[in-house]
């Protein structure tokens, strides 16, 4: 309704430009006499009215329909008065009267639709029986002719207004279907990630009791089988293992349970480049890997919310699991955004897979993509953020992450 108001006023705007170049038309050039005084003051009435408007639009953001049917009344009124004065209906802007009815017809619900046409009506047929007759001092001019150059005009003038508001209201309804069907994809990928949520919760709620047991029967291994070092040493690797899987439910636990960046502190964004890469290297120190961090003096601070953290790390262990032999990654960052760069030496990415990135949850791990991508993709997008991925002409993958560090200074105190 805010949009059509818009369109409205300016449509208002050319009409009555239109209005005001015929009146100069017919006055100095046709020689018709026409109540001067009368028309102008009309019209300037109207472009004050339409003015204020115009003012109140700026204000406020949504426009209720009784509001917009004031306007269309307005124009109503003002162009029965200006037709009235100038021939009635057979002046040749009669056509305009068709303008407040596509307005309301594609604003507006079905019964004031139904009302303001049957008043454009009312006012059609009032002016047919009712007006005041123009004269003009050529009497060699021809009456048909001139009412057909008018009709002409009037009807190119009420053409051009209703095409531009049509084609208006027609990009304006493509971008909210655009919007809506956003907003779907968006609605459809957080049920998704809720989904998985849970299933998560559920799950880890679930392997903490057979963690223990194993924790405990590996123990019992250990000191039954202490004579055999091979085995000893195999044990051990398997119970660091447990261990390592406790950890990370306890710290899943612990992370779940405290707000958006709570648990962490401020930190300058080289400093939170250099933990997340310490914390990834020790999940995964069998990769090599080279980072890169730069930017603006003075570098700025964020509070990074955990979750980060966690979608970063997801397509570092991507890039890994695709990855033959390393990882390069690189940080920039400005007063305004944070990039960060992840490179694999990979076989890359299939047109399949890159297509469906972003839209669904990849199964297997075929090309080092899955769930993970899929709750880096849903973190990233809920900070403001972006993700491309792209493949290397010399062989891998390309990551390109987008972040706003406003996003990630919105609570800090």
């Amino acid at each position: 309704m805010h949009d059509n108001l818009k369109y409205l006023l300016l449509i208002r705007m050319i009409a009555m430009s239109g209005q005001v170049i015929a009146l100069v038309f017919m006055q100095h050039f046709l020689g018709i006499t026409l109540p001067i005084v009368l028309i102008v003051t009309i019209i300037t009435a109207l472009g004050l009215f339409t003015l204020l408007s115009w003012l109140y639009l700026q204000r406020v953001q949504l426009i209720s329909e009784p509001i917009f049917l004031l306007q269309l009344v307005v124009d109503l009124i003002a162009l029965t008065l200006l037709v009235y004065h100038t021939g009635g209906s057979a002046n040749p802007f009669i056509f305009l009267f068709i303008l407040p009815i596509i307005f309301a017809a594609a604003s507006m619900q079905a019964a004031i639709t139904a009302f303001l046409t049957i008043a454009a009506i009312g006012c059609y047929t009032f002016l047919m029986f009712f007006n005041v007759p123009i004269s003009h001092h050529h009497a060699q001019q021809s009456e048909i002719e001139l009412h057909i150059w008018g009709m002409w005009y009037g009807f190119v003038l009420s053409a051009l207004l209703v095409g531009y508001f049509v084609s208006r209201i027609a990009r304006s309804l493509r971008d909210r279907d655009s919007a809506l069907a956003k907003a779907r994809e968006e609605a459809l990928r957080s049920d998704q990630a809720v989904t998985l949520g849970t299933l998560a919760a559920g799950t880890a709620h679930e392997l903490g009791t057979p963690l223990s047991t194993m924790a405990v029967l590996v123990k019992e291994m250990e000191n039954q089988y202490d004579e055999l070092p091979e085995l000893g040493e195999d044990l051990r690797l398997v119970r660091s293992q447990i261990d390592r899987c406790k950890n990370i439910l306890e710290k899943m636990a612990s992370d779940a349970g405290q707000l958006q960046a709570i648990s962490g502190h401020v930190l300058r964004v080289d400093e939170f480049l250099e933990q997340l890469s310490e914390e990834w290297h020790q999940l995964r120190s069998d990769i090599q890997f080279k980072v890169n961090w730069h930017g603006i003096e003075p570098i700025p601070e964020i509070i990074a919310d955990r979750t980060l953290t966690h979608a970063v790390i997801n397509i570092l262990n991507n890039a890994a699991d695709a990855s033959s032999h390393s990882v390069e990654i690189e940080g920039e960052w400005t007063e305004q955004s944070l990039y960060i760069s992840v490179r694999d030496d990979g076989s890359g990415l299939s047109a399949k897979t890159k297509e469906k990135i972003g839209h669904e949850i990849l199964s297997g791990k075929t090309e080092g993509l899955g769930i993970g991508l899929f709750l880096a993709q849903t973190t990233l997008n809920r900070l403001g953020g972006k993700l491309d991925l792209s493949n290397l002409q010399v062989g891998g993958v390309l990551v390109k992450i987008e972040l706003p560090l406003s996003s990630l200074l919105a609570n800090k105190r």
